[in-house]
């Protein structure tokens, strides 16, 4: 059974108020509030529903081990709150809400990069660290001092999906790819893809057989479906609206195209999976988490998350849950280093420490001085059967691709 959007945000606050509630006779200064203001309706709903799921469980599993025992034993309690998808005054406006009346230590969010883009301004205001998974270089070259993020630089992304790609065909088929296509839509993200990616092609010695550039919102896909049937590229990358996307996939498999794609975004979604159905079975997405990895820690959040959202997709298809909990006990961990709620000596120990045991793919987390994790890793999903499988790199493979 499948929450709403309604029921799941209804859902979310009842968890955020319960975690950290005060107990009878517990003084209310023993609480340490950290605030999540996260993108929990819109475009990027789900994955910021997701992201805050993970920092909530992560907050509950140090209350549960006795709160932040260099403040005391202090609890922690979030406060969420919807930054929208799109409306990045409102994004501003909640966050300074959780600076200024519920005095947040720490931020999480917005998983939007717009709207993190907002949050993060007010967080440098107030002098109090925002933690993000969001994916937008500008997030850390702005000159930002309170901004710390645990992905790697969007740029990034996609040269990881076509090398990542290209590496592990060779080494499931003996011989790399010949070709490829690319075919992106008429958003920011796709158009700025639609630059670098050829780049990256030429770089690694896999030709182009096919580019196209296309507005979005399609009703006609054969923009994209006449090329492919046409040049016959051996593996497709393609970026656009999550709309666009089900229906050029769609439409492929319905022609028996079972060319490999690489596709991001909107597409890395639960929802996205169960509305492609059998169409999303090889299609490959550069995540920085997956509820399969093989690392420890892992198998705990998972069954936390079965545990406190019974009736919500399992396994977590998406990426955000692992990296929302990965950011709460990066919290944790700051403050009890830090023994203080301060916004400058946290900003300090954040910046100056790294964090271990975090079940990522590369496990620890150092941020360099503009505030990206230096360590910070991406992996190979692949839709198949219903659910997304880690299938790159070979060490870190959960099970083999299908090619």
């Amino acid at each position: 059974m499948s929450l709403s959007r309604r029921e799941s945000i209804a859902a979310l606050m009842a968890a955020a108020a319960m975690v950290g509630a005060p107990r009878s006779g517990r003084a209310e200064e023993k609480e340490i509030v950290l605030g999540a203001p996260n993108a929990l309706t819109g475009g990027f709903g789900e994955g910021g529903q997701r992201g805050v799921w993970g920092f909530l469980i992560a907050a509950d599993r140090i209350n549960q081990q006795g709160g932040i025992k260099a403040l005391g034993g202090a609890k922690l309690r979030v406060v969420v709150a919807d930054t929208t998808t799109d409306n990045p005054t409102q994004a501003a406006s909640v966050t300074r809400r959780m600076l200024d009346q519920d005095g947040a230590a720490i931020l999480y969010g917005a998983t939007a990069s717009a709207m993190t883009l907002s949050a993060q301004v007010e967080a440098e205001k107030s002098r109090v660290p925002i933690i993000t998974s969001s994916y937008v270089d500008a997030l850390v070259e702005r000159g930002m001092k309170y901004t710390f993020k645990l992905t790697a630089p969007g740029s990034k992304i996609w040269n990881f999906a076509m090398d990542g790609l290209y590496d592990m065909i060779k080494a499931e088929r003996g011989s790399p790819p010949k070709s490829c296509g690319i075919f992106m839509g008429s958003d920011a993200v796709s158009m700025s893809v639609a630059k670098t990616l050829p780049v990256e092609a030429q770089k690694i010695g896999l030709p182009v057989v096919a580019q196209v550039n296309f507005q979005g919102n399609l009703t006609d896909p054969s923009v994209v479906i006449t090329p492919i049937l046409q040049k016959k590229p051996e593996i497709i990358f393609l970026s656009s609206f999550l709309t666009d996307a089900i229906l050029i996939l769609k439409t492929m498999r319905g022609l028996g195209i079972k060319t490999p794609v690489a596709a991001a975004g909107g597409i890395s979604a639960d929802s996205a999976g169960k509305a492609l159905g059998p169409a999303a079975d090889r299609v490959f997405m550069p995540w920085s988490w997956n509820w399969d990895l093989k690392v420890p820690g892992e198998s705990e959040l998972v069954e936390a998350y079965k545990k406190a959202h019974p009736d919500a997709p399992f396994p977590p298809n998406n990426e955000q849950l692992g990296l929302g909990y990965a950011g709460g006990l990066i919290a944790a961990q700051a403050l009890e280093k830090a023994a203080s709620r301060d916004g400058t000596k946290l900003r300090d120990v954040i910046a100056s420490t790294e964090f271990a045991g975090l079940p990522l793919p590369a496990r620890n987390v150092v941020f360099d001085q503009t505030g990206l994790n230096k360590n910070a890793a991406l992996i190979l999903a692949e839709w198949s059967d219903g659910n997304a499988h880690t299938v790159w790199p070979k060490e870190l493979q959960a099970i083999k691709p299908v090619l």
